[in-house]
């Protein structure tokens, strides 16, 4: 046994020195210019090649590996760029210095596209790309961590144009997408595959612009993470045919006329220990009218008619598969018409005016309601508040029963430079504001504020705050909240910052993460089990710093924690990350080195945490081959 053990230790080496003499070998090699075959096709192949030793810790079991690296890209012509270019940009055993998780992972994979007939009236480009064992961050709002998890991609596409003169230009693009996601320490993989069509037309004709375009999306996703105990994986199949087109023409009086109409059909297929499959469709039509009879005054009219909610959901929910109660949303039906002025009083103050009528019914009522708003818009310009501008508003809703009450709107900006301070700040608010819906009123604030200051030689300061909260009254439990603090210095090249974030809401389980509920869609439209109530905590620190020339170092150290509660999705998570990267660069050699190790924990209160650690070594140099 200890001899067979000593041969393959030999081995080891043996093939280690090999790699190492193949490493020294391409360092030496030269380059050379561009290649040339026959007398219309022209290539250039260049990139970097170089050899790396890896290794890391999972679960207590460590590994290493040592082989080759690289990344390229190939480019060229034939005949004329105009007639055929292309270009292919492989890459292997990549790591990941540009992403959030380090070197958490090798990813290969390749980029590539082929454009042809660039200068004529028929244009056409074809695309495939392709990315194995890639990592990135299942998405919580708010956070700047989220959750590790490994993912595979594969996308190819192919768009032709038809863009012939005073003809009706065309342009279509067909794309089929597949993704799978591995949240690290989670069984289970969760896949979307994507078919999308896209076709749109334009027309001008005697001062008529004209558009027109259809998009078919198909999305097939297979959910298997994430589930609570019992609970079986499930799929579901979603399509929708969106139809749209546009009329626009000008008006005396510097005015404009715009006719738009949107048609959208869903359809949704749920496959579990039960099915379930609902369809429906929702029409948009809106006519606006705008004109300036003076430089100061301006004058618009707007008409529009919905008859569904089905096209307030979030695009990025129906893509994903979020099921939506189309029986409610198609009880929605709606009319507004409504008129806006508005007066530069003087160069500093605006005043604007508006009255509109609204008609809707939903769930076998029926509202209507006339509101009625105002607003002034004013701009500082003396020494002391220069920079400063805000704007007040007042909506006053009245309905056939009741008077629902005066809705108010304000708005603060600061922007200043003075004795080195570079200061900005902002302050939305808004209390009783209509949404979607009239029986529904939202309120919100957000604010942010940043200040920089140059306190020396390359020597720089910087801090900001910025946060939301919103929600509908008509909904408990529909708020949402997010703050962010941060903090930089910059000192001759080299930084350090620091971050604290917090977040909380209600979001739509997606297999790219949690998707905000938008606070003014009422909560009825989507199926109740689609709901997930998250909490998130965040804060890191990082440094970058350069102690010689030609050498870069940095390190990143940040945690997060959270939970999310719903009737699917009921967990807590606890990451802890560390990540350091170097690199050297002497002339066209590289040294680059990195080290990540996670600390990942998702499920229940008290679930043992996976620890995984990563790191590498390599060498390598650019080549411009041909």
């Amino acid at each position: 046994m200890a001899e067979n053990r000593r041969g393959m230790l030999g081995t080891s080496r043996i093939r280690a020195f090999g790699c190492a003499l193949g490493a020294i070998a391409l360092l030496s090699l030269p380059c050379f210019a561009q290649l040339q075959v026959g007398d219309d096709l022209r290539m250039n192949l260049s990139g970097n090649v170089g050899f790396t030793y890896a290794g890391g810790m999972n679960g207590g079991v460590s590994d290493h590996a040592m082989g080759f690296m690289g990344n390229g890209t190939l480019s060229g012509n034939y005949y004329n760029p105009n007639f055929l270019n292309f270009n292919v940009s492989p890459f292997y055993n990549r790591e990941q210095t540009n992403s959030i998780f380090g070197s958490l992972s090798n990813s290969s994979g390749l980029s590539s596209n082929v454009n042809l007939f660039s200068g004529s009236h028929f244009p056409g480009s074809i695309s495939y790309n392709k990315l194995f064992n890639d990592t990135n961050a299942f998405g919580v709002p708010g956070s700047d961590l989220g959750l590790a998890q490994r993912q595979n991609t594969q996308s190819f596409g192919v768009g032709w144009s038809a863009l012939i003169p005073d003809w009706p230009t065309l342009t279509a693009n067909y794309t089929i997408g597949n993704t799978s996601n591995d949240l690290i320490g989670i069984p289970g993989t969760d896949t979307e595959n994507d078919r999308l069509l896209n076709i749109m037309s334009t027309y001008n004709w005697d001062g008529f612009l004209m558009t027109g375009q259809f998009q078919h999306r198909t999305t097939d996703t297979y959910f298997s993470e994430l589930l609570e105990t019992g609970q079986s994986p499930f799929t579901t199949l979603s399509s929708s045919n969106d139809y749209g087109a546009t009329l626009q023409h000008s008006l005396p009086m510097t005015g404009s006329f715009g006719l738009s109409w949107n048609r959208l059909s869903y359809n949704y297929d749920y496959q579990n220990a039960f099915s379930a499959n609902n369809s429906g469709n929702s029409d948009t039509v809106n006519a606006t009218a705008a004109f300036h009879p003076t430089n100061q005054l301006g004058v618009s009219f707007e008409g529009t008619y919905n008859d569904s909610l089905l096209g307030n959901v979030p695009v990025a929910a129906l893509n994903a598969g979020t099921a939506v109660n189309t029986s409610v949303a198609d009880s929605f039906h709606s009319y507004l018409v409504g008129s806006n002025v508005f007066y530069q009083v003087i160069t500093t103050l605006g005043l604007q005016a508006s009255v509109a009528y609204e008609n809707q019914s939903f769930l076998g009522q029926s509202y209507s309601a006339t509101q009625f708003g105002g607003s002034a818009n004013f701009n500082f310009d003396h020494s002391l508040v220069k920079g400063l501008s805000f704007s007040v508003g007042v909506v006053d809703t009245a309905q056939q029963a009741n008077n629902t009450g005066v809705g108010f709107v304000g708005n603060v900006n600061y922007d200043r430079k003075f004795w080195g301070w570079d200061l900005g700040a902002n302050f939305s608010y808004a209390q009783n504001v209509q949404t979607v819906m009239l029986v529904y009123t939202t309120s919100y604030y957000s604010y942010l504020g940043s200040v920089r200051r140059r306190i020396g030689d390359r020597k720089y300061f910087m801090a900001g705050y910025s946060g939301s909260h919103s929600g509908v009254t008509a909904n408990s439990g529909t708020t949402s909240s997010a703050n962010r603090v941060w903090s930089g210095f910059i000192y001759r090249g080299n930084s350090i910052n620091a971050y604290y974030d917090k977040s909380s809401g209600l979001a739509l389980f997606t297999a790219a993460g949690l998707v905000p509920v938008p606070t003014t869609l009422p909560t009825q439209v989507l199926a109740p089990n689609t709901f997930t109530s998250y909490d998130s905590t965040g804060y890191g620190v990082s440094l970058g710093i350069t102690p010689m020339r030609r050498l870069i170092v940095s390190g990143a150290w940040a945690k997060s924690n959270g939970s999310t509660i719903s009737p699917s999705l009921n967990l807590y998570t606890d990451n802890t990350l560390i990540n350091a990267t170097m690199q050297y660069r002497l002339r066209k050699i590289f040294v680059t080195a990195g080290y990540t190790r996670l600390n990942q924990s998702i499920g229940a209160l008290g679930t043992q945490p996976l620890d995984v650690t990563n790191y590498y070594i390599g060498i390598s140099r650019w080549f411009n081959f041909f």
